[in-house]
């Protein structure tokens, strides 16, 4: 009784921050609240050929780290768990709820995989520890190279069942890391570090990637050709785009939320101003003509307008900028020092970088102003935020172990992890749209 309960309070909180258009705000198991408890247990072979890529433990230790990054659940230690998973079934009547009740799980998640050569079917559900139901039943095919993205795909299942919103993990974060030496390339990784991709490899300054919508593509800027400029890399063929300006260079760009344009900022004569281009890179107009510096914009999630950076007042503060008029106004009027913005996808909130004394903290604000909210603290550097797809969740950069790792958190700033280690610094993350 207690798991449907819980079920029906979280879409019941859902759709109360949906409605306020703020989101999932973290009162379940923020500040405090107590995370949900939920057992995973290793999955069973349920054919005959042996399991060398040990994929039992395998996919339940995916499953199992994705819960556990979210914040919201408490999963239990598997030394405590009573059952042998290859002696019990994985459907209703075929193992004792008791087993489960008895270590205080509420959920759990049991599966079993069979193996063809390289390829694996794997058969995932959650059950009702308290109800004796079964609330998600799903069958996966793939290869088994595969099985870490079988397990994201179930546990954004999971989120979906318990919030209304599908999870975050089927996901990939861009971003620019010198793992390989003092150059700075560009990188995509799934959160936990696997499918790990080189997108550069030319041993010069890569800067800024960004996402296109559909989620194929990485918009970045680079020194490859000598003279800085925006490339537009497709990730499944390889096929890329060069953006030439006709004088200057393009310091950075986003793709716009149709895909059909981007917000680049181009500096030429000393002057840097943003400009709207085509797929192709061909000018469709100027759209700042300020003196000093306006750069990194971000779109808003209805593609109506854009959330920039400028020195208009004499120190880089966050402006927004309406398409359709041209007008502008200033966004923050806290701290001395604000930049990196990005425009939230609930369209409610911008994540910003402001400095706090000498250093850099992670910030949010609303699009209509008013007090910023500082989400990280300032005993270390934390730049660049980038939000989720679902506006749940931030990734940022940050030095607070030394070298600048990738990191995430909940919008609330609570529930803060590193997600990479690479051993070089690793910045400028961002966040790419819900894969297939």
């Amino acid at each position: 009784m207690r798991l449907t309960v819980f079920f029906l309070f979280l879409s019941l909180v859902v759709r109360i921050g949906s409605a306020e258009a703020q989101g999932f705000k973290g009162e379940i198991v923020g500040q405090g609240g107590q995370k949900f408890p939920i057992a995973v247990s290793p999955l069973k072979n349920l054919g005959t050929a042996p399991d060398a890529a040990k994929l039992s433990e395998g996919i339940a230790d995916t499953i199992v780290h994705d819960l556990d990054l979210s914040g919201w659940f408490n999963v239990l230690d598997r030394s405590a768990y009573l059952e042998n998973a290859q002696q019990t079934g994985i459907t209703l009547g075929t193992f004792d709820f008791k087993d489960w009740s008895t270590i205080g799980a509420e959920g759990l998640v049991k599966g079993g995989f069979s193996l063809q050569g390289d390829d694996v079917t794997v058969e995932l559900r959650l059950f009702d520890v308290y109800q004796n139901k079964e609330r998600i039943g799903k069958r996966y095919a793939g290869r088994v190279k595969d099985y870490r993205r079988i397990a994201h795909k179930f546990v954004d299942e999971i989120i979906n069942q318990f919030t209304g919103v599908p999870g975050i993990f089927n996901t990939r974060i861009a971003y620019v890391s010198t793992s390989g030496g003092r150059f700075k390339e560009i990188h995509v990784s799934h959160l936990d570090g696997s499918e790990k991709f080189q997108v550069t490899n030319n041993h010069t300054i890569n800067l800024s990637p960004s996402w296109s919508p559909d989620g194929r593509s990485v918009l970045y800027s680079s020194f490859k050709d000598k003279n800085q400029t925006l490339y537009l890399f497709e990730l499944y063929s390889g096929k890329e785009v060069k953006f030439s300006p006709r004088a200057g260079r393009y310091l950075g760009g986003k793709m716009s939320p149709d895909g059909q344009f981007v917000a680049a900022t181009l500096e030429v004569a000393g002057n840097t101003s943003l400009y709207l281009l085509d797929r192709n890179g061909n000018v469709v107009r100027r759209l700042t003509d300020n003196p000093g510096i306006e750069v990194s914009p971000s779109w808003s999630p209805d593609g109506r307008q854009l959330v920039f950076v400028a020195d208009r007042s004499g120190s880089p503060q966050i402006y927004i900028l309406d398409l359709a008029s041209g007008k502008t106004r200033r966004l923050t009027y806290s701290g001395s020092y604000n930049t990196s913005p990005d425009w939230s996808p609930k369209g409610d909130k911008i994540a910003y970088t402001g400095r706090v004394g000498n250093r850099f903290a992670v910030f949010t604000i609303g699009v209509d102003g008013g007090e910023p909210r500082k989400l990280t603290a300032e005993s270390s550097d934390s730049e660049d935020p980038t939000w989720s797809p679902d506006g749940r969740f931030i990734a940022f950069s940050s030095n607070r172990a030394g070298k600048y790792q990738l990191y995430m958190m909940q919008w609330t700033g609570e529930n803060q992890r590193r997600l990479t280690g690479s051993g070089g610094d690793d910045t400028r993350p961002s966040w790419s749209p819900r894969l297939d």
